[in-house]
């Protein structure tokens, strides 16, 4: 059953258009994502679905209700800020249990919930406390208790674990995922990290400048993504990127990016020839797809270029190398060893390779 639905939403700011006719619909119990940059218009999105922002065009629809005309209150939704926006005279107590008091549940009702999203959150044993005695990265987790704790038929989520330290936004990703799975809720999750909206989504939207870049199932966003902007954002280190053409040489084709030509099958080079705008293209390529050789090997890819840089990244080693006035980010299992300036040779599996048009950035399918 469709929950929330957008047709053709935008918002201006005077002369700044802020959205631009966004398309999308939530299904009951999804948990859907809003990913982009700062500036995407993730949180204008938020606020126009709650009722905080008026849409300057389009419609909003809420259990096929239009609801352009309603106050945030009858929305029935349920919205957390970034920014911490708790009672200062009351307790963390308090502070959860108010919509629940609004709406006129009895006592043992109230408590029940509260203290069942404060084990959930961590946040138990803060219960009495008033929120100038606690962290800021537990006013969030209080901020988050407060809008979860409340019956609603959409749940809009505004960053809401970005406070909180690494080890406990990683173990509160997956604790929020099942806490939202077994209360079947209905969630707009708005984030910046690409890391929370692949482990948290059932859907992706990833917005840039207002403007809708691609909607997808997170293995979709990942492994197909649409343009070059999804597939830079979305990834660690993100995915290489060359600009070149393709060349045809005797029978062979080759992808030209500066003075280096790395083969390409006639079957692959003729689709992406038939598809693109101009001679220009870009092809894309993972780091995790690509492989280090040391020492001369024969039918490698890109043979003996030079090592610019290595970095030890936790369990893994990132070895750039240089293609001309380009560097290729290669990542390597740890125990690899290699030395700036050392020479090695670059190969990889033809299918793992992304093409897209040199104009547009849109992918070539």
């Amino acid at each position: 059953m469709e929950v929330l639905r957008l047709e053709n939403v935008s918002k201006k700011y005077g002369e700044l258009l802020a959205v631009k006719d966004l398309n999308f619909s939530v299904e009951e119990g999804e948990l859907f994502v809003i990913l982009g940059p700062s500036g995407a218009g993730k949180t204008t999105t938020l606020k126009m679905i709650s009722g905080i922002e008026e849409v300057t065009k389009g419609e909003i629809y809420i259990k096929g209700k239009l609801v352009n005309r309603l106050e945030p209150k009858d929305r029935k939704v349920s919205m957390v800020f970034e920014d911490y926006a708790l009672y200062p005279h009351l307790s963390v107590y308090k502070n959860i249990s108010s919509p629940l008091e609004a709406q006129g549940l009895t006592q043992e009702e109230i408590e029940k919930k509260v203290f069942e999203i404060a084990r959930l959150l961590q946040i138990d044993g803060l219960l009495s406390r008033p929120p100038a005695l606690i962290s800021g990265g537990q006013k969030q987790r209080v901020v988050l208790a407060r809008a979860l704790v409340k019956d609603a038929d959409v749940y809009l989520m505004d960053e809401p674990i970005a406070h909180l330290d690494a080890k406990l936004r990683h173990q509160m990703r997956g604790e929020f995922k099942r806490f939202q799975y077994i209360q079947k809720m209905t969630m707009v999750y708005v984030t910046h990290d690409f890391r929370e909206a692949l482990s948290l989504g059932n859907r992706i939207l990833v917005l840039n400048k207002g403007i809708t870049q691609q909607i997808g199932t997170p293995d979709e966003i990942f492994n197909k993504p649409a343009n070059t902007f999804v597939a830079s954002l979305v990834g660690e280190p993100p995915m290489n990127l060359l600009e070149g053409v393709i060349k045809k040489k005797d029978e062979n084709y080759l992808f030209q990016i500066n003075n280096t030509f790395i083969p390409l099958s006639s079957s692959l080079a003729n689709k992406i020839v038939s598809k693109i705008s101009q001679e220009k293209v870009i092809l894309g390529i993972r780091p995790f797809d690509l492989h280090c050789v040391l020492g001369r090997r024969e039918n490698v890819k890109v043979p003996e270029v030079e090592v610019y840089v290595t970095e030890l990244v936790g369990h893994y080693n990132i070895v750039s190398v240089k293609l001309g006035n380009t560097l290729l980010k290669i990542r390597e299992d740890k125990s690899f060893k290699v030395s700036i300036g050392e020479k090695v040779s670059i190969d990889f599996e033809e299918d793992k390779l992304h093409f897209f048009d040199g104009v547009s950035g849109n992918r070539i399918s």
